[in-house]
């Protein structure tokens, strides 16, 4: 029998109004990221491929920043959390950061909060609350503590939490916690509310909880009666409002709550609601709210109760617009703590109110960088607002373009653009100039080359785009291997562009649907097409149809059917999320949904076959045809946007038509890229949300590669083919590389794993040193990678012998089984002189030819010949 909608919340409503609490233990399942991070980290362990990636930032366009805070007792002492790229910290005013949360069970980071009465003790609650359908909303595993300002954690459980929105400490008792678990954003589950711990995170209650759909938001605190407390609950699956979203309060320190209804919408369309309550008033309390019942640009509603939550008033005559249908995005209100009718709602812009809410300005400013950038003034899309609680014109501010900083209550900002957190898309290489494109979360398409990253140094990374808000969705970048004026980049939705950077001119190349075909035309966020390898005017672009171009997108044609419509009930969707051609057929084109439907056609568009059989019905993220074998297909997808954390990794020897598993021995991890050697056919690389596999046969058997690589959302890959090195683009810590040379010659020269080997030196530079004063040029320092093979562990010395065979320098490591490399800057000799003019003198490896060994226990076991080349100047001209 069918019930109305209402029905269900009745006996909810019922307890919740008569201010009854029934109070659940917080005791929660196991997560599945905890046993795949146990795999993880045991494949870390026993690892044979210890190679080192290496990361080249970029900080330039920096990254969308969820939590701010700052101790209020040093405000030197600042906190930037990246739901996808880890807290970090910085002690010396944003000069340098260091990652203090990473390489932990959680994917994501969702809320940080400092106690006031020491802020050396921080909760961190992991899982983003973001609920966005990019498949990179990354989830956590619940709540930890540090007692030491972040240097060390303690897990606390909540581990079904999944997302967690808000943390609220007690003012002066840091074992009172409140914390926000919004849950699974794309399923039902019970383990989710407002929860409480009165010991520390020792136990926890679910003192708040309405249905399996229902997730609490926000939660405030009174400063000065913190026994009267505020939150709000969303219904945030499985649309993004609903009845059950409403404000509520509670008067004995969190045991029991009520429902403030008075003056306050109640309908099925009130989505996200965020509180702010006064610090000289504990009844004054403002209330930001998701309306969905206004048209689009007129969701915000800002409403204000003088009396504890009883009475509720909108603060405003007008329309309110801050942000258009988009309010799940952020919906957060805070108040000055010193001026209760100052209020500041973020929104897509930052909006100040001066009179409790009845006028607003918008805040911009002028803003300036630690790296210099195209960006103009302040980044849309505001995430969280700190205030200080002594000096309220001091405000930090994350958003979508990174951490912001006032010391004038707005007028003007400094940006922490020097992070490395990039949430990149998509990676590709320019490989006739070796130049790496990557479009990003909100903060547009850029391009570097495959340079270490050096943090005291300007970031050589530029944009390619940057829209007149100074970011922009970057998704696909493309590059015309025929004409170096020509490249193409895409914004979400299937909008993509053609540039000319020759004369710095654009042309818009998204396909529509001809009359002729009476259908709605889909796109998926991030929209695949591609630039065909056998004919370079020729384009591809896929939503629900696929279309080509002939004439670099000026024109295009559909060819193909609506292959959302599979013939698996199971399997119908929305767009394609992959798309491909065969790089050894031309015509022969592979396609993937978001529903797990795979297609092909070998005559171009003209026909098409579905081969989904065998495929789970997740997003199909990567389809990578092999150059070796023409009937040989790799496919990756990724369950994320349907809160299926498995790991989906197939192979087909013949076109799609049988579909055989080869996640063998990887953890539980969505996989979203997967990608042959470019040399050899049985070497394959995988990215998976939490790092990057290989496979010595096709993907039988599987080992993590490499480290040095924090656990990070692989987004996408390819190989720099002149250096041979592995590029990775992460979603949250920016571009890394790892060089696989080494692994090459293992199989070239067939050496045995049972044989100690050390591996062929690249020839090296020298740094350039200045003419004046005769300094090094620190840009131009370059590690050199030495590399050795070993069967077992067991010390080990690198020597170098000069031309007359003199030692003039070795390094004494311990060794390990499987690969081991050694970064190596050539200096020879440092000296530190306490004299009144400091020295620090360094000498550097003179150019020339030398002879590298690898002993063990005074044996030589290899030896390499090595050229060291002289530095060409920095400011030769080009």
């Amino acid at each position: 029998m069918e019930y109305p909608v209402l029905n269900r919340h009745l006996p909810y409503l019922f307890f919740v109004f008569l201010n009854w609490s029934l109070p659940i233990s917080g005791q929660q399942p196991a997560s599945p990221l905890v046993k795949s991070f146990d795999k993880y980290q045991k494949m870390k362990a026993d690892g044979l491929y210890g190679l080192t990636w290496v990361s080249l930032g970029p900080v330039v366009n920096s990254a969308r920043a969820d939590l701010v805070q700052i101790d209020p007792t040093d405000p030197a002492t600042m906190y930037a959390g990246f739901g996808s790229g880890g807290l970090w910290k910085t002690v010396n005013h944003g000069l340098d950061w260091f990652p203090i949360f990473e390489n932990k069970a959680a994917l994501g980071i969702g809320d940080v909060a400092l106690a006031s009465s020491n802020p050396q003790i921080i909760y961190l609650g992991t899982g983003e609350h973001l609920k966005k359908p990019r498949n990179f909303t990354l989830p956590g595993n619940g709540m930890y503590r540090s007692d030491d300002g972040g240097a060390t954690w303690s897990y606390l459980g909540l581990e079904d939490s999944w997302a967690i929105a808000e943390i609220a400490v007690h003012p002066t008792n840091p074992d009172i916690v409140m914390v926000c678990v919004l849950g699974h954003l794309w399923s039902a589950n019970r383990h989710r509310g407002l929860y409480r711990t009165i010991d520390g995170g020792k136990n926890w209650e679910q003192v708040l909880y309405l249905d399996d759909q229902t997730g609490a938001n926000d939660i405030v605190i009174s400063p000065t009666h913190p026994n009267r407390m505020y939150a709000t609950m969303w219904e945030v699956y499985p649309g993004i409002s609903g009845r059950q979203s409403g404000v509520y309060h509670s008067e004995d320190t969190g045991k029991t709550w009520t429902r403030s209804t008075a003056g306050l919408p109640e309908n099925d369309q009130i989505g996200r609601i965020g509180l702010a309550v006064s610090a000289q008033n504990p009844d004054k309390v403002y209330a930001l709210m998701d309306n969905l019942n206004n048209a689009r640009e007129e969701a915000a509603e800002l409403y204000r109760s003088n009396d504890g939550g009883a009475h509720w008033l909108k603060t405003h005559g007008g329309p309110f617009m801050i942000f258009p249908g988009i309010g799940w995005y952020f919906t957060d209100v805070y108040v000055n703590p010193t001026d209760d009718d100052d209020v500041y709602c973020l929104g897509v812009r930052l909006a100040r109110s001066q009179d409790g809410g009845k006028t607003f300005t918008y805040l911009g400013g002028t803003v300036q960088h630690m790296n210099p950038s195209r960006a103009q003034g302040l980044h849309l899309d505001q995430c969280e607002l700190w205030i200080d609680p002594h000096r309220p014109e001091h405000l930090a501010l994350g958003n979508d373009g990174g951490l912001y900083v006032s010391y004038d209550a707005g007028n003007s900002w400094m940006h922490y653009n020097n992070i490395p957190v990039g949430e990149f898309y998509d990676l590709t290489i320019d490989q006739k100039h070796g130049m790496i494109f990557g479009g990003t979360q909100d903060d547009a398409t850029v391009f570097g080359p495959a340079a270490e990253f050096k943090p005291h140094f300007p970031d050589p990374w530029q944009y390619i785009w940057i829209d007149p808000w100074d970011g922009g969705d970057g998704c696909v970048s493309q590059i015309d291997p025929d004409d170096d004026c020509i490249l193409y980049y895409s914004m979400q939705h299937g909008e993509a562009i053609r540039y000319d950077r020759c004369v710095d001119s654009t042309y818009g190349i998204k396909p529509a649907l001809p009359d002729s075909i009476q259908d709605t035309l889909n796109f998926n966020y991030i929209t695949p097409y591609f630039v065909s390898p056998h004919r370079s005017s020729t384009i591809y672009h896929g939503g629900n149809y696929v279309f080509k171009s002939n004439d670099r997108g000026t024109t295009w044609k559909v060819i193909s059917p609506n292959l959302t419509r599979s013939v698996l009930s199971e399997k119908r969707s929305f767009a394609l999320g992959a798309l491909v051609e065969s790089p050894v057929l031309a015509g022969w084109l592979y396609a993937g949904t978001d529903k797990g439907a795979f297609w092909v056609t070998n005559d171009d568009g003209k026909h098409w076959v579905e081969h989904s059989s065998g495929l789970a019905n997740n997003y199909i993220r990567c389809i990578s045809p092999s150059k070796f074998q023409p009937q040989r297909i790799y496919l990756a997808m990724t369950g994320l946007n349907y809160d299926d954390l498995g790991s989906y990794l197939y192979r087909s020897e013949d076109n799609g038509l049988h579909w055989q598993s080869i996640r063998n021995g990887l953890p539980d991890e969505p996989v979203n890229v997967v990608m042959e050697d470019p040399r050899h056919a049985d070497l394959l690389y995988a990215g998976t949300a939490r790092g990057v596999y290989i496979s010595g046969d096709r993907g039988e058997h599987w080992s993590l590669l490499g480290g040095g690589l924090p656990a990070a959302a692989i987004a996408d890959m390819d190989v720099l083919l002149e250096s041979m090195d592995l590029v990775i683009a992460t979603h949250g810590r920016g571009i890394y590389k790892l060089n696989l040379r080494p692994i090459h010659e293992m199989i070239d020269l067939q050496i045995s794993p049972q044989e100690n080997h050390l591996f062929a030196i690249p020839a090296s530079t020298r740094p350039w040193f200045n003419a004046q004063g005769g300094e090094v040029d620190q840009r131009t320092i370059h590690k050199t990678s030495i590399c050795f093979w070993l069967h077992q562990s067991q010390p080990v010395k690198l020597r170098l012998f000069d031309h007359e065979n003199q030692l003039i320098w070795e390094k004494t490591m311990d060794g390990h089984p499987g690969y081991n490399e050694y970064r190596w800057d050539l200096v020879i000799r440092e000296v530190n002189s306490d004299l009144p003019y400091f020295v620090h003198y360094q000498r550097y490896l003179a150019a020339g030819e030398y002879q590298m060994q690898l002993t063990m226990d005074d044996q030589i076991v290899g030896q390499q010949r090595w050229h060291v080349k002289e530095a060409l100047s920095p400011y030769a001209r080009k």
